[in-house]
């Protein structure tokens, strides 16, 4: 995650970074003028490829975005669960660590928010999601 904007980006790759960390998720929003940590996908300025992590449950990016992320730059793709301890656990409340979770169908919140906690769908499931919303094989 990171508040970091293209450039911020492309001075981090060009010292060693290659990694984004949750594409479009806790970090600034595509803007046609900085394009933020998205602008990576297609920089002409960066010393390396990029990869870039992206959390397909259904929750976290919209199917649209993860259409746009691969299609943008498809070598470059890791999907990733932002699964945490509550999957599995049922709905209701959960303490995990030192928060307490709202686990509410396939969505696990802070509890007395709307605010995702992370993750609760298994891997095969968002294999499975960026499947059929990418309409890729």
């Amino acid at each position: 995650h990171s508040n970091g904007n293209l450039e911020d980006g492309e001075a981090a790759v060009n010292c060693g970074a290659s990694f984004i960390t949750h594409l479009f998720n806790a970090m600034l929003p595509f803007h046609h003028r900085d394009p933020g940590l998205v602008g990576l996908l297609t920089s002409k300025l960066v010393s390396r490829p990029v990869h870039y992590g992206i959390i397909a449950d259904g929750m976290h990016t919209h199917p649209a975005a993860l259409r746009i992320a691969y299609r943008t730059h498809p070598k470059g793709l890791v999907l990733v669960t932002d699964a945490m301890s509550a999957m599995g656990l049922g709905e209701g409340e959960h303490h995990i660590g030192q928060l307490l979770v709202r686990v509410e169908g396939k969505r696990a919140l802070l509890a007395g928010t709307e605010t995702l906690a992370g993750s609760i769908v298994t891997m095969d499931d968002c294999v499975r999601h960026f499947i059929h919303e990418a309409g890729e094989p």
